[in-house]
């Protein structure tokens, strides 16, 4: 594994990439306290390590993520949030249905239409659908 520091500082840069400006800082904030040290792992571990390997490109790792996220169930609002990731980084809308609909034969029915529904409510929101 890196250096922890250098893990933080690109997990930060990579976060923000995929969030918005100031999302890391965000998300730390959000969690301080308590959970300060949970944060700080997903920045550095989530996006200093994982999202900062090569091989796969940014809309890559969220259909990735999308799809795993679907088919775990019950964990709306991380769904939301990476669906929100996919349209950032590239993905459209389309895209992102169909990964949805791919899912429905491992994840069944249910969890299909549960991440659906996240995901209009995000295209609306965002004012794509």
């Amino acid at each position: 594994m890196s250096d922890p520091a250098n893990g933080m500082e690109r997990g930060r840069a990579r976060y923000d990439e995929v969030y918005g400006e100031g999302a890391a800082d965000r998300l730390l904030a959000a969690l301080s306290g308590l959970g300060s040290d949970l944060g700080r792992y997903g920045v550095a571990f989530n996006f200093g390590e994982i999202y900062s390997r090569p091989g796969l490109d940014l809309k890559q790792r969220q259909i990735a993520s999308i799809a795993s996220l679907v088919n775990i169930g019950g964990v709306e609002p991380q769904l939301t949030g990476h669906i929100n990731a996919g349209l950032n980084v590239g993905l459209t809308p389309e895209e992102i249905v169909e990964v949805i609909i791919h899912c429905v034969q491992y994840a069944g029915f249910p969890r299909a239409i549960n991440a659906l529904t996240v995901a209009k409510k995000v295209f609306e929101q965002r004012g794509v659908a």
